[in-house]
């Protein structure tokens, strides 16, 4: 069995892959937030002999772990504060810190039993949240002789002023972890979603501290490019695409502030020098699965930004025609990252983009 760990079961990439895995035979299990909260039960227990055992139940069916041939752990069980069942218990600010830290934990406990059971996992826990932290990845990179920014990592806008001066007066800034926030929303009408990206950062920005809560963020030079790349390592297998980011003033800071209309996607063949580097730095990191950004300068030189352990893929397949979801699948159905490459997407049927 296959099973797939995800907040939501129409997210599109779930959707995707439960067809390509369907189309090959399989019965991918999805536990979702839904059915988590409804229908699914943990059990682990001891037999006469000493021996620990995981079991799950779903609904009437109690199975083993060691019927679970391989686990993507894509999205935690998680609910967000713009869910609309969750309107009031997001108002009270303790009550809704203690809900997610009991989510966080049942998730996490349950991967961290699935990789004790030697259950395949993409990606294994611990690693597969505990390298989402962007400083450590970069210490790393940078060890295996990948190029990266310049970082600072600080709260205390004195040391950002210096940086800002150091690099000419051309940073930029990201949060550490997304940020969304929410306004507006009523039982009737969904609130509006907003969202922090990457942004130029002004000399203004940083000396207007009055009424600021320190807080840390990561500050690097802005980096004229080329192109952007996202690339996406499935087992040893890499696959990258190029975004001409450059072609649209909306997305020439952040690509993420997408114009698909615009901005061309299309394969990229990485040097193998390259690639090479990634995928020990994917050995290092405990990984078997991630999407890496990298940025290709003016004058040719690849500089790695990070990798996501369970970053986004979805429309870098459909765009530039790459069989990620083809070649996850077979990876699952092998349980191992020594599996039967597939050179070539085949046709999927048109899902609704996530949000």
């Amino acid at each position: 069995m296959i099973l797939i760990v995800t907040a939501y079961a129409q997210d599109t990439t779930v959707l995707r892959l439960q067809d390509v895995l369907t189309a090959s035979g399989e019965r991918p299990v999805v536990l979702d937030m839904q059915s988590v909260e409804r229908s699914v039960a943990v059990y682990v227990s001891q037999s006469n002999e000493g021996r620990g055992s995981l079991q799950l139940q779903i609904g009437e069916r109690r199975f083993d772990a060691s019927e679970i041939k391989s686990a993507l752990l894509w999205r935690g069980w998680q609910r967000f504060s713009h869910d609309s069942a969750l309107h009031g218990l997001a108002s009270k600010a303790k009550e809704w810190a203690f809900y997610k830290r009991e989510w966080k934990s049942f998730c996490s406990g349950f991967g961290l039993a699935l990789k004790a059971s030697d259950v395949f996992c993409v990606n294994p826990p611990p690693f597969n949240t505990a390298y989402e932290e962007k400083c450590a990845q970069l210490l790393v990179a940078a060890q295996l002789g990948l190029e990266i920014p310049s970082t600072l990592y600080t709260a205390d806008m004195r040391f950002a002023r210096d940086f800002h001066g150091q690099q000419a007066g051309s940073i930029i800034y990201k949060p550490f972890t997304p940020f969304v926030t929410t306004s507006g929303g009523t039982a009737e009408r969904p609130a509006r979603v907003g969202t922090l990206y990457t942004s130029r950062v002004k000399e203004e920005d940083l000396n207007e501290t009055e009424g600021r809560v320190p807080t840390p963020g990561i500050f690097q030079p802005y980096i004229d490019k080329q192109v952007e790349l996202r690339i996406v390592i499935v087992g040893r297998r890499i696959f990258a695409c190029a975004i001409h980011s450059q072609d649209s003033r909306r997305t020439r800071t952040d690509w993420r502030r997408y114009d698909l209309e615009h901005v061309r996607h299309e394969p990229y063949e990485l040097p193998a020098e390259v690639g090479n580097k990634l995928l020990r730095l994917m050995d290092r990191l405990g990984l078997v699965f991630g999407s890496v950004d990298m940025i290709v300068t003016a004058d040719g030189q690849f500089v790695f930004l990070e990798v996501n352990p369970n970053g986004q893929f979805d429309w870098i397949a459909q765009l530039a025609g790459l069989p990620i979801y083809e070649n996850l699948a077979s990876m699952l159905r092998a349980g191992s990252i020594d599996y039967p490459l597939v050179s070539s997407s085949i046709p999927r049927r048109e899902v609704a983009r996530a949000g």
